[in-house]
């Protein structure tokens, strides 16, 4: 799903790899699809559980393919992630970092431990109108596992 070795793009414009941007128990990793919601809606959305889960040491991050740049640079999503540290946006810049497309409308996750190795993962349909608990519920999940 993730190729881990590739650069990444915060909305200021500054150059990352995965595990600069990892907590101290690991990191949720989220591919969004084209068509998914902008990053300021992410940012909106997921700010409650984004927090929660960097308190228990684990960073959520949205990663958006470079086609979608428009969803990560654009003013507000940049203000938002200013404002707001967690979830962090993501702008995969290199192409490197979606070993394969994510589907549109979709969310593709992934739960790694602090040496990045997979812990869990989910495929979320944006067009479901439960995703959202769907998702949360997945968020939920790895804060219980990580507190083991």
């Amino acid at each position: 799903m993730f190729d881990l070795d590739g650069a990444l793009l915060l909305p200021d414009r500054r150059l990352v790899r995965v595990q600069e941007i990892a907590g101290s128990r690991g990191l949720v990793l989220v591919g969004v699809g084209r068509g998914g919601e902008r990053g300021f809606q992410m940012i909106h959305r997921f700010h409650d559980v984004g927090e929660q889960l960097a308190a228990a040491g684990i960073h959520l991050a949205f990663v958006y393919p470079r086609e979608s740049a428009r969803h990560v640079l654009d003013a507000i999503s940049v203000a938002s992630a200013r404002f707001r540290p967690h979830p962090r946006l993501l702008l995969d810049v290199d192409r490197r970092c979606f070993a394969q497309a994510v589907w549109p409308r979709s969310l593709e996750a992934v739960h790694l431990n602090r040496e990045l190795r997979r812990l869990a993962s989910v495929s979320v349909d944006l067009q479901d109108t439960t995703w959202e608990g769907e998702f949360r519920a997945f968020l939920a999940d790895c804060q219980i596992d990580s507190s083991h």
